[in-house]
């Protein structure tokens, strides 16, 4: 397996190789920039860190290769779990999804970017696979064409997240009922009721000192909600 052959690979001592194992998308001029401006900043007067970018870069690139594969192989088998679980009364996938990863936001990103990914020609998931990962998700949730999205894809030349985001937004815009739920109000609200639904966690439990803390944060929200 892929996994097996990364880890004789390191016991071996040779990860050059990785290429082999995972496929690697080559990080964009930006990305390339950023490190280069990161070790520029941080060396000491006179440090070459020309052999530290080219590794660094390399290391970067196989990270977001492993990211993508754990991406696709989490969306995979979300999707087989839904394929199941549809048959049952509703709320199960919901549940299931709740047991599994304590949420539902992020499987259902990776299982909406598991089915964009596989239905995309091989030569665009080399492309969507160098795109930020947030506005891919964001990008798998919108409804619309496949097509459209198939172009925003084909149209990347190395926009960061916000500017894809914004091409994202002008072509799937949120229809009205999307656009109450995106509002401040409702998505506190939410986020409050899903820490509330985590309390009911058989398997939680908070140290003395981690309730002190908890306690002090809700202390916090009551007096900043009452000056609403």
């Amino acid at each position: 397996s892929k996994m097996s052959s990364l880890a004789t690979q390191s016991a071996n001592g040779n990860l050059s190789t990785f290429a082999g194992v995972f496929g690697l998308t080559p990080l964009s001029a930006g990305e390339e920039q950023e490190l280069e401006n990161l070790l520029r900043t941080y060396a000491h007067e006179g440090q070459d860190f020309r052999k530290d970018l080219k590794d660094l870069s390399s290391l970067t690139s196989e990270v977001k290769a492993i990211n993508n594969q754990a991406a696709l192989l989490h969306g995979e088998r979300i999707k087989k779990a839904h394929d199941i679980l549809i048959e049952y009364r509703d709320g199960a996938f919901t549940s299931w999804l709740m047991n599994t990863y304590g949420n539902r936001q992020t499987p259902y990103n990776l299982m909406q970017y598991f089915e964009l990914y596989r239905d995309l020609p091989t030569p665009l998931r080399q492309q969507v696979e160098a795109m930020p990962k947030q506005a891919v998700y964001t990008l798998a949730s919108r409804a619309g064409p496949f097509d459209q999205k198939k172009q925003i894809i084909e149209n990347y030349q190395g926009e960061n997240k916000a500017q894809l985001l914004g091409i994202i937004r002008e072509t799937f815009p949120l229809n009205e009922h999307d656009k109450r739920r995106a509002n401040p109000g409702d998505q506190l609200i939410e986020n409050l009721q899903k820490i509330s639904e985590s309390l009911d966690r058989p398997n939680l439990r908070l140290t003395a000192g981690q309730k002190r803390k908890f306690l002090r944060i809700l202390d916090e929200l009551l007096h900043q909600a009452e000056e609403f």
